[in-house]
């Protein structure tokens, strides 16, 4: 039995909405020799493929993804087939936000997330997501993989602004942030049940090395650097007698885990800012929406001055400092 993780982010460049880090855990009963040779893609190939098609559903980098409709519906095609429904929450901020910290009250320092109960799906077909599902399961069944988990962290401008204030840039942000889901991912295999798991994640701010960063998060453990490069920075270890080997690669989007991943985080930010543009068109009639990101975000902040002023919201809780 071994397992592969796969970790990617969304929202990374904006100054308005979360970041959002999805992560996804599988468990494959039939590993081989080489855990690096796994191929999801070609496993689960009658049910998934890494472009829309009739027949396939769609499980590739988020970016790509959303930009063949420019909505939500082939996210939450891939979102609302693939996840379980007693144990991932919809929309996330519904349940704990991030999972090194305890739930808390969303419009406490968010509070266009309060009231949102729109009914999903939002865009996708109820009965196109139930086939879908029917083959993907009906395909992870046949090539002996589970997926097992999937989590995700969802930081607001607060909670973002807050981790801000405790490192030194951006990108230690996310890596920090990123180690937190893996470790909680880590736990979630049982005990003994694994004789190795591999982890791939996307770069981070176009970082090459993270030894640094690995036994920051795990002191006890002996990290070998196996490649540092602008293409993969690779390292492996032993945790709880299970080899552990770690990737950070650039387009890490191709490994179909981190490529769900991906998805999800996409998924939970893109409702994230339809709650944030309705709420704001409520209380700003006719301002046009935001995607968040830097030049766009610019206008939209002149824009509210005086509604977040009259409502009583700090720039802390509005704006993303970096």
């Amino acid at each position: 039995m071994a397992y592969l993780i796969g970790v990617d982010e969304a929202g990374y460049g904006p100054n308005l909405g979360p970041l959002v880090i999805g992560g996804t855990l599988w468990q494959i009963e039939q590993p081989g020799d080489d855990l690096a040779a796994v191929d999801l893609y070609q496993r689960l190939q009658a049910a998934v493929a890494s472009k829309p098609s009739r027949q396939h559903l769609a499980i590739a980098d988020s970016k790509v993804i959303y930009a063949k409709r420019k909505d939500v519906s082939l996210l939450e095609e891939a979102v609302l087939a693939t996840c379980v429904p007693t144990a991932n929450v919809l929309p996330i901020w519904h349940g704990p936000c991030e999972v090194d910290l305890p739930d808390e009250v969303l419009g406490e320092h968010a509070p266009w997330y309060q009231g949102w109960d729109t009914p999903f799906p939002l865009h996708a077909d109820c009965e196109l997501i139930a086939s879908r599902r029917a083959a993907f399961l009906e395909a992870c069944q046949s090539a002996g993989v589970t997926l097992a988990d999937v989590r995700s962290q969802f930081l607001t401008a607060k909670r973002f602004n807050a981790r801000l204030a405790t490192c030194d840039n951006k990108s230690t942000l996310l890596s920090q942030a990123t180690m937190g889901l893996v470790i909680c991912l880590l736990q979630s295999i049982p005990a003994k049940d694994a004789s190795a798991v591999r982890i791939v994640c996307d770069k981070h701010g176009g970082r090459d090395y993270y030894l640094g960063l690995l036994q920051h998060f795990f002191p006890a453990a002996w990290w070998q650097p196996l490649e540092e490069s602008k293409a993969v920075s690779r390292y492996t270890t032993e945790l709880d007698e299970r080899q552990v080997t770690i990737e950070f690669r650039s387009k890490g989007e191709g490994f179909l885990p981190t490529a769900l991943a991906s998805i999800y985080a996409k998924f939970h930010r893109e409702v994230a800012m339809l709650a944030f543009n309705r709420y704001w068109a409520t209380q700003v009639p006719g301002i046009a929406e935001t995607a968040g990101y830097p030049v766009d975000a610019k206008r939209f902040a002149q824009q509210t001055i005086a509604a977040r002023k009259q409502l009583g919201i700090s720039d802390e809780m509005f704006w993303r400092q970096k």
